[in-house]
């Protein structure tokens, strides 16, 4: 299961699910779908052992594009 995620500067962190869910929910995505968007991309990345922010920011994205319209305001939450 994944246990690190390293950032855009090469740092890196502990993998935490909620922090998947706060942005989501940052970006006014619904919090039981937000839950379960990180719930979908932690299953998906429990073969890995790290895996990059941007690769996650990826992920989302690509389940909003293809669920709602939430990606914009998810790239806006981001951008603060």
């Amino acid at each position: 299961m994944v246990t690190k995620v390293i950032k855009r500067d090469n740092s890196s962190q502990a993998y935490n699910e909620s922090k998947i869910v706060k942005a989501c929910v940052g970006a006014k995505i619904p919090a039981p779908i937000a839950e379960a968007i990180a719930k979908m991309i932690t299953a998906e990345l429990k073969s890995k052992d790290s895996v990059k922010s941007l690769e996650i920011k990826k992920m989302v994205l690509d389940i909003i594009d293809k669920t709602s319209k939430a990606s914009k305001n998810w790239i806006e939450y981001k951008k603060k």
